[in-house]
């Protein structure tokens, strides 16, 4: 082919296209048969190849071509069969029947289960060893090549030797490589973004669950199974991370549920969790973070959906604030949440008289673990102190009317009780016949135990309630 081509005196080029013309047919058979049937071409039939293209005169960016679209056909039934075998573990015999427009025969597992797994992910359907015979074929024929993408620059340390004496840090610029896949599933139009998408979070959480030296081949190619899909680095990130969410959360769950909340243990193994699904330190802390928010979130509902405890309340605060979270700024707990909450925990310390004046630094704790500022927390009980002070005073002149003063004696010391947060200011309405009533009954009183003073004081403030002057 030469000698014509000098005789001529052709330029290389032109003869490209009649020699691929004439010869590209034969290249192709001799590529085919070098890939036999596994589809590899192995090392030892790189070089007759090569040997051929250049004997038959053929461009090399030509018969890379040709390599491709040979490549390409033996990859798509792979890929295929890829989809149809996980369509196989997600749809039932009457839904393949349904997609694929033919009868696949009776469906011997009629239960209608859904993945399931220890930590909320189901690896059923194995298709592992078919996803990893892609990779190797085309790892093993040598596809995906490697563009230089731009420059960094990074620091050198420079031995003392090279130095007269001293060691230096230099900064030299590097080439920055990323991985291109000539050939994907999705470019080749053989599946769907959707099942792309798919066979990639089938592909993680294969290797998640696999343990030992087969769980880190599967670990390993991740990135390499993901863009032969023909998937952006961004969406397997993404997809790693819904699949780390599930994790997390199913695992933080049942520690939260057993424990209360997560031991060195736990973090160890949320760590392991993290560096399985490739997650940085912040996506990791990040994600935990909001898993016991959504938790703790759930928990506020389905408490306040209910009849809660003070001490259900205590227990939940305590929890949330264990945990370096604040109920109202973290948890974006409604006002109305936190206002109920603190009215639930409060009300009975307040009837029982473990809350006092005395003990009011047990509101200023209720106040700031709700993370509620001091004014709110005033208003709210004030205002429980009206309505619960009414209603002692509407007890008492039932008491009084039938003539029992005995019954009112415990009532009356919880309203001089309650006047003592707000210096009698309780805005009780009461006539005076009624109000001297009251207030002569608790003359009365025997308060030999009491200081003199405070006996007193207490009068003092029972007046002002009773707007006696």
């Amino acid at each position: 082919l030469a000698v014509p081509t000098e005789l001529l005196q052709l330029e290389k080029e032109a003869t490209f296209a009649p020699h691929m013309q004439s010869f590209g047919s034969a290249y192709r058979t001799g590529l085919l048969e070098a890939m036999s049937g596994t589809g590899v071409i192995r090392p030892e039939f790189r070089a007759p190849l090569d040997d051929l293209r250049d004997r038959l005169g053929l461009p090399e960016e030509a018969t890379k071509k040709v390599f491709l679209e040979a490549v390409e056909e033996k990859m798509v039934p792979m890929v295929e069969f890829l989809a149809t075998e996980l369509e196989r573990t997600m749809l039932t015999q009457q839904q393949l029947a349904q997609k694929k427009g033919k009868d696949f025969g009776e469906d011997m597992f009629k239960s209608g289960r859904g993945a399931s797994g220890r930590l909320g992910i189901g690896a059923e359907g194995n298709i592992m060893t078919d996803c990893m015979n892609l990779v190797d074929f085309y790892v093993e024929n040598d596809i995906a090549e490697e563009k230089e993408v731009g420059k960094k620059t990074v620091e050198k340390k420079v031995p003392a030797e090279e130095e007269g004496g001293e060691e230096k840090t230099v900064t030299e610029e590097v080439p920055v490589f990323e991985t291109t896949y000539p050939i994907t599933a999705l470019g080749s139009e053989c599946i769907e973004v959707e099942m792309a998408e798919l066979l990639y979070r089938q592909f993680v959480v294969g290797g998640f669950t696999t343990q030992g030296p087969q769980g880190q081949r599967y670990e390993a190619a991740k990135a390499t199974f993901g863009g032969i899909l023909g998937l952006t680095s961004e969406k397997m990130e993404e997809i790693g991370g819904s699949i780390g969410e599930t994790v997390y959360e199913n695992f933080i769950s049942n520690a939260m549920a057993t424990k209360g909340q997560l031991d060195q243990q736990d973090m160890m193994f949320l760590a392991n969790i993290q560096s399985k699904l490739g997650l940085t330190a912040e996506q990791g802390e990040k994600m935990l973070l909001d898993v016991q928010k959504k938790i703790l979130n759930d928990e506020a509902n389905a408490l306040m959906g209910g009849e809660p405890s003070a001490a259900d309340i205590k227990a939940y605060r305590e929890k949330c604030n264990s945990m370096g979270l604040e109920l109202g700024e973290d948890l974006e707990l409604s006002k109305s949440y936190l206002t109920r909450m603190f009215e639930t925990e409060v009300i009975p310390g307040l009837m029982n008289g473990e809350i006092t004046v005395e003990s009011a630094g047990l509101l200023t704790e209720i106040q700031e673990s709700l993370g509620l500022t001091p004014e709110e927390c005033e208003e709210i009980f004030e205002g429980i102190l009206d309505k619960r002070a009414s209603v002692v005073l509407t007890n008492i002149k039932a008491e009084l009317l039938r003539g029992r003063e005995e019954n009112a004696t415990d009532l009356i010391k919880k309203l001089v009780r309650f006047a003592s947060f707000v210096d009698g200011e309780l805005g009780l309405e009461v006539d005076e016949a009624a109000a001297y009533q009251i207030f002569n009954l608790y003359e009365k009183f025997d308060f030999s135990d009491e200081e003199e003073s405070t006996v007193e004081a207490s009068k003092n403030l029972l007046k002002v309630a009773l707007g006696i002057s």
